[in-house]
């Protein structure tokens, strides 16, 4: 089935032109995948609601066009002879850009288009212009309206991102089959300091300053796809992402971001990260990419394949259309028969990293990060963790006979909006059912954690349902399947299953965390009383405890002075024995004292003590100083205490010669003398 459906695709484009997958897809699906009802309703000259016409006033049927189609690709032909007999001329898909330019024509009836608005998004430099017109415009006037708001003529003017093929400004924009959204790229080589409007750019609409002052870097990118390479020089402003450089070089290539190949960053960089975070060299830096090897399908060459040389030498590549993208990764090809997890290996984690291995080989580098590991370690990562902490479990399901794999993977799973949403809100975990081993044991497992009755289901309608993401919350103590994904879903359905699966998530988490909250403060509460209780115990413990260390101390301290005063007392005794005893020993040094009916000179001395005593002592005119001092000391005043002082004029003789004479030193006949305390 699967098989059917890409060969329906890759023919409905063969035989209408149109290179939007997409929009092939999409017009296949509302038609059943019926290839002669979806090819009647693009081409026009099919029979529509109330038309009238009958079966046969077509023209050929569709087995006769693909009767035809087969027997001429064989040949190396294109659908156009087949299309001819109908009365409509349609390119061959298989032919180069001078064939594409002139898009399809009719010689019939024309087709019943209705008009419908395209939004375009213009990307140039630092700044992104907004452009709505309908499908009846050409692309001509986009480059009018680009003239009034930048000022920058039309044939100045290159615009990348329209379709893969080369159009001129004439060509209608209905001919292009372009979606209701189309982000462009608008390149000026031949300008390099453009003229703004300056009105517009003060409007707050991305500059309010102008170009002029803003930072830029000059990327130097080498494009190499084969033997041949491109150098692209593009100027970015410093706030860009390197997810918009990458943007714009599969504009000028071709070649999707998730297949190309970087060289030159300073370090590892992720797509959301600004340009001046990136360590750049400024102004100039250097940069190499290539495409994968995973992104490269050998095409049949064709001798009678045309080639435009004007867009080789502008995108520098040869041979490249969406095909190549698309059909790349088909299951019959040799790179598909290696499976994603084969069967036989017993460990969960090397299963999941050949797992993982593979699926980057087949999709790109742009997929979910699955979590390496078993079942058991997912849901314990994302479910079993505190309710703040937790994260939905996203199980990706995988079969690779099911038709629906192949588009599912490269265009939803792997969709960068998808991509970025699981990595925020999920832990995403991936399984291959293809084998039967496998699939045993993720049944085993599921059974485990999820029930038998949910388990019973999935095993009822396992390949059908398959691919599929199923969405694991956790609600009172149990996993549950709160939703699951099946291949056959859109883009954006699959986007708004997703959200409305985190909000209610979300707000179940929020309870949780509400109650955990309240529990935390009940237990905290109760931590707290104990606490204080204890903290009450142990102050009263310490209080006791310090109040006999400081008793201890006191005592201590007492005892130590009392041993201090006793010492020193024993030393002051000691002191004053020694004393005494000089005092005695030096007493019987000191000549005797004349009597008072002597008739020698006799000197009269009165000593004044400090306490108020008075000391009188008669001395010969010829004794010396030292007997004076001798006498004192025997008197217990000992001249290291004391100083011996005159009244008039005040002098120290105790530090005089002691072999002077009382006579010599005018302490003759009579003299007051102070004794005072060293």
């Amino acid at each position: 089935m699967a098989e059917s459906r890409d060969q329906a695709l890759i023919d409905f484009q063969a035989v209408t032109g149109i290179e939007d997958f997409d929009l092939c897809t999409n017009i296949l699906t509302e038609h059943d995948w019926n290839l002669e009802r979806a090819v009647n309703s693009i081409m026009g000259f099919g029979p529509s609601e109330g038309s009238g016409f009958a079966p046969d006033e077509i023209g050929p049927s569709m087995a006769e066009l693909q009767e035809d189609l087969s027997q001429q690709a064989s040949l190396g032909l294109g659908s156009q002879r087949s299309l001819d007999g109908m009365g409509v001329h349609v390119r061959p898909s298989d032919h180069g850009a001078s064939d594409m330019a002139s898009g399809p024509s009719y010689s019939s009836s024309p087709l019943n288009f209705t008009s419908r608005m395209i939004h375009f998004n213009v990307e140039y430099r630092d700044r992104n212009i907004p452009v709505v017109l309908p499908d009846t415009e050409t692309v001509g006037r986009i480059k009018e309206m680009l003239e009034t708001e930048l000022g920058i003529p039309p044939d100045k003017q290159q615009l990348k991102g329209l379709v893969k093929r080369k159009v001129d400004d004439s060509t209608l924009l209905r001919d292009l089959y372009l979606p209701r959204e189309k982000t462009l790229c608008l390149l000026t080589p031949d300008i390099t300091s453009p003229t703004i409007n300056k009105a517009v750019s003060q409007e707050g609409q991305g500059t309010s300053q102008g170009l002029e002052g803003d930072r830029e870097y000059m990327l130097k990118i080498t494009f190499t796809d084969g033997s041949k390479y491109k150098v692209f020089n593009l100027k970015y402003a410093c706030n860009k992402t390197v997810n918009d450089v990458k943007q714009s070089v599969f504009t000028l290539t071709d070649v999707p971001v998730r297949f190309q190949e970087w060289n030159g960053w300073p370090r590892p960089v992720t797509d959301q990260e600004k340009l001046f975070d990136c360590g750049l060299n400024y102004p100039t830096h250097e940069l190499e990419v290539t495409k994968a090897e995973s992104a490269v399908t050998p095409k049949p060459e064709s001798e009678d394949m045309e080639v435009d040389s004007d867009e080789e030498e502008d995108t520098g590549l040869e041979n490249y259309s969406l095909e190549d993208d698309l059909f790349s990764q088909e299951p019959n090809t040799s790179r598909r028969l290696e499976p994603l997890m084969p069967e036989g290996i017993d460990d969960d984690r090397e299963a999941l990293e050949h797992f993982t291995k593979e699926f980057k080989k087949r999709y790109g580098d742009c997929h979910p990060q699955f979590y390496i590991g078993s079942l058991d370690d997912a849901i314990r990562e994302s479910l079993m963790v505190r309710a703040a902490d937790r994260k939905l479990l996203a199980v990706y399901l995988h079969h690779d006979n099911s038709i629906f794999s192949n588009v599912f993977c490269s265009q939803l799973l792997c969709a960068e909006g998808i991509v970025n949403y699981l990595s925020v809100h999920f832990v995403t975990w991936a399984w291959d059912l293809t084998a039967p081993g496998n699939t045993a044991r993720f049944m085993q497992a599921a059974t485990r954690h999820f029930g038998s009755l949910a388990t019973a289901q999935m095993q009822c309608n396992i390949t059908e349902h398959l691919p599929s993401l199923l969405i694991i919350s956790r609600s009172k103590s149990s996993n549950e399947v709160v939703d699951a994904i099946q291949g056959h879903t859109t883009l954006d359905e699959m986007m708004t299953r997703l959200i409305h699966a985190v909000e209610v998530f979300q707000g179940q988490k929020e309870l949780e965390v509400n109650e955990g909250k309240e529990r935390e403060a009940r237990e905290r509460i109760k931590q707290e009383q104990d606490m204080a209780y204890e903290e009450s115990l142990a102050a009263d413990r310490k209080k006791a405890e310090a109040q006999k260390l400081e008793d201890d101390k006191r005592r201590e301290e007492m005892d130590r002075l009392i041993e201090e005063q006793r010492k020193v007392e024993n030393q002051k005794q000691e002191q004053k024995l020694i004393k005494e005893a000089i005092s005695k020993s030096i007493a019987t040094t000191v000549p005797d004292e004349p009597s008072e009916d002597s008739t020698a000179r006799i000197s009269f001395l009165r000593f004044r003590a400090p306490k108020g005593q008075i000391l009188t002592r008669r001395f010969f005119a010829e004794n010396t100083l030292g007997d004076l001092l001798n006498f004192l000391t025997s008197q217990g005043y000992h001249t290291e205490d004391y100083k011996v002082l005159t009244t008039f004029p005040r002098r120290d003789i105790s530090v005089l010669d002691t072999a002077s004479t009382l006579e010599a030193l005018k302490l003759y006949p009579q003299e007051t003398l102070i004794l005072e305390e060293r």
